[in-house]
């Protein structure tokens, strides 16, 4: 492995929340059709669907299993805004999480299956070897699909980028960048081409226009930092986990007691406004001159709208 490889951090999708619980679900249903073929050929294995006794114990390791890797990706996610994840550090992860689940399953065995012939160290051996087949194949195959949506996302970026350079002559008043949290420049983009910006725990998922078309940027950054940077735009933010560019409300409804913005984008689900943040929308809509926006739009079968979780 190269330098450049050993200080390569990995896909920003990988330490998506969201993204490391769809990883862990991947994993545990490629595992058990993995049971499946793999135990009728085992004379070890006591793992089976086949008898109660079996489909007990089985169901027993599996939810353990499923915790600990489900605690693992917890921890990865909060962890990735103090520790940097490069290539190693993302294996030697994996390969903690390998060796957990072999002690785990010895453990198992020995006391659930008292007459189970192999020694310990055996079932060990054994564990490691089988739960690297089981899930060699799963983590692979997400890298492989994290790192070709951040390769995605940056080529269309690029498009973007180059649009704004190699376009007709404009002036771009709004033009913003933003920054990770390390201080480096990943995006120069025209506030002007924003729809809005959500945020996922340590990173926030900026979509934007291009083309005629809704594109989204993956960035590792505090939405506070975002909000501040936007402050002298017409960016808002209407939810702990939203912000909107108000020229692109189509108008906000009710639904119920909560409010929810609708953008001029089809694409784009009605997204949820607080009560707190209610009166900074408002302010932001007047100061752009978009007062004509209804804030009690009529409620045209709005209760059956499918909208975004209402903040709790």
């Amino acid at each position: 492995m190269t330098n450049l490889h050993k200080n390569r951090e990995i896909p920003k999708f990988l330490l998506d929340k969201r993204y490391l619980v769809g990883s862990v679900l991947f994993i545990l249903t490629f595992s058990i059709l993995f049971m499946l073929v793999y135990s009728p050929f085992s004379n070890t294995a006591w793992f089976s669907l086949n008898t109660s006794q079996g489909f007990g114990l089985t169901s027993a390791f599996y939810i353990v299993a499923l915790a600990i890797m489900f605690i693992s990706k917890l921890l990865m996610s909060g962890l990735e805004s103090k520790i940097r994840f490069t290539f190693p550090i993302y294996i030697l992860w994996i390969v903690a999480e390998v060796v957990i689940i072999s002690l785990f399953y010895t453990f198992f065995t020995v006391i659930a299956i008292p007459s189970f012939e192999d020694s310990f160290g055996q079932i060990m051996v054994k564990a490691v070897g089988c739960i690297i087949l089981i899930i060699a194949l799963p983590y692979t195959i997400l890298t492989l699909y994290a790192a070709y949506k951040s390769k995605t996302e940056e080529l269309q970026l690029l498009q973007y980028e180059l649009s704004l350079t190699n376009g007709p002559a404009k002036t771009y008043p709004s033009l913003v960048n933003l920054y990770d949290y390390n201080g480096t420049l990943k995006l120069t983009i025209n506030s002007d081409s924003l729809y809005y910006i959500e945020s996922q725990d340590n990173y926030v998922k900026i979509y934007y226009e291009n083309q005629d078309k809704l594109l989204s940027y993956m960035l590792r950054c505090r939405t506070k930092a975002i909000e501040e940077n936007l402050a002298d735009t017409s960016m808002v933010r209407c939810h702990r986990s939203y912000m909107v560019n108000v020229m692109k409300i189509n108008h906000i409804k009710k639904g119920g007691k909560a409010r929810y913005i609708v953008l001029n984008n089809n694409e784009i689900k009605p997204i949820p406004v607080s009560k707190s943040y209610f009166k900074n929308l408002i302010e932001k809509i007047e100061m752009f001159n978009a007062s004509t926006i209804p804030t009690n739009a009529p409620q045209q079968a709005e209760e059956n709208t499918t909208t975004p979780a209402q903040e709790e």
